[in-house]
């Protein structure tokens, strides 16, 4: 059942881009924002109608507001300081690590209020601590790895394939479409194999995918796979194969969560799941970007534009244009590049995690 809920989650990310190139074509940018209000409320509606009302055991609590804010703030001085508007310079921006020393303190006092707390966010007394972290660390893995496909995907096609945003969309679409085949087939084998085994192998297979695309070139598209006599084009496969890995952590990682924590704490625990995705997609991608662009001005900081009145001839002029531009492309090429191989790192330290979250399905 979590990999049925998985998929329709992920099958919103296929169908939004799709539909929202067709109703900004339609009625505009602004369009894009106003669909949104009837799509809520009939949400709301479904919600209403199909989600029992019955609470769960044990009534309510208070929430923990110190330790939301103190783990808000941990979040919002670790993007700050990652956030560079100048990266030719340096990787971080010149607040960069005063805020990131700030974070570190922040999440440090977070962690120490946890301990301490009458009612802190979760009651780690009950709930196995290794495969429980163990679980968010594999999420937030899996977050960072999905939105940097999601966003320098998008980059690689526009900046060096010559797509426009809708050939951009279309191209990540075989990876948004094995994303919710991958969670649906995900909870089907986790309930035979085990969670630990299905997100160690999805996980895995996202590496291996992104090991792949670290190989790219501008002229992806020409490149193919050969089954036998049929030709699978490079592109195709590796988004494929990203997206179906990380579609297979999806359901384990929540089955985990919820068998390891009482029933009156699944839901700050499945939260805490969203969260930890939401956490690498925002810090992953912050991280990877500013490294990236870092890494593209220093590339280029020898390049300089070719100028006509320093050449004899026009043929010579546009000879030296054409080397300046290869030169950008080829700048270009590895920042992308390099930041797929390092996602790959990334995902398998998640899958490092995933085998640390214990083998049995049952209590």
């Amino acid at each position: 059942m979590l990999g049925a809920v998985g998929a329709a989650q992920e099958l919103g990310s296929v169908l939004g881009p799709v539909y929202g190139i067709a109703l900004a074509a339609v009625a505009g940018w602004r369009g894009v924002f106003w669909v949104n209000i009837p799509l809520a409320l009939l949400a709301m509606l479904a919600v209403h109608l199909s989600v029992p009302a019955r609470r769960a055991e044990g009534g309510t609590s208070p929430v923990d507001l110190r330790g939301g804010a103190l783990l808000a703030v941990t979040l919002g001085l670790t993007v700050v300081g990652l956030y560079n508007p100048e990266p030719a310079g340096q990787v971080l921006p010149d607040w960069g690590v005063p805020a990131l020393v700030g974070a570190v303190i922040s999440g440090t006092l977070f962690v120490v209020h946890q301990s301490r707390a009458r009612l802190p966010l979760i009651d780690t007394s009950r709930v196995e601590m290794r495969p429980f972290l163990a679980a968010l660390g594999a999420s937030l893995a899996a977050g960072a790895a999905l939105m940097v496909t999601l966003v320098d995907v998008d980059l690689f096609a526009q900046t060096l394939l010559g797509y426009d945003d809708h050939g951009a969309v279309l191209l990540l679409l075989r990876f948004l479409v094995a994303l919710p085949i991958g969670a649906l087939l995900g909870g089907a084998l986790a309930s035979r194999l085990g969670e630990r085994s299905v997100s160690v192998c999805g996980l895995l297979l996202a590496a291996g995918g992104f090991g792949l695309m670290s190989t790219w070139t501008a002229d992806v598209l020409s490149a193919a796979y050969r089954l036998g006599p049929v030709p699978l084009p490079k592109a195709d496969v590796d988004l494929a194969l990203v997206g179906f890995g990380l579609g297979l952590v999806i359901a384990p990682i929540s089955a985990v969560v919820l068998r390891l924590t009482p029933p009156e704490q699944h839901g700050i625990a499945s939260a805490g799941v969203v969260v930890a995705r939401m956490t690498g997609m925002l810090v992953g991608i912050a991280a990877l970007s500013a490294w990236g662009m870092h890494r593209f001005h220093s590339l280029t900081a020898t390049l300089d534009v070719p100028l006509r009145i320093l050449f004899d001839s026009d043929e010579q002029f546009r000879s030296a244009m054409d080397d300046y531009t290869a030169a950008l492309r080829d700048a270009m090429v590895t920042q992308y590049t390099e930041i797929f191989a390092i996602t790959g790192v990334v995902c398998l330290a998640g899958a490092l995690c995933a085998a640390l979250l214990g083998g049995t399905r049952t209590r």
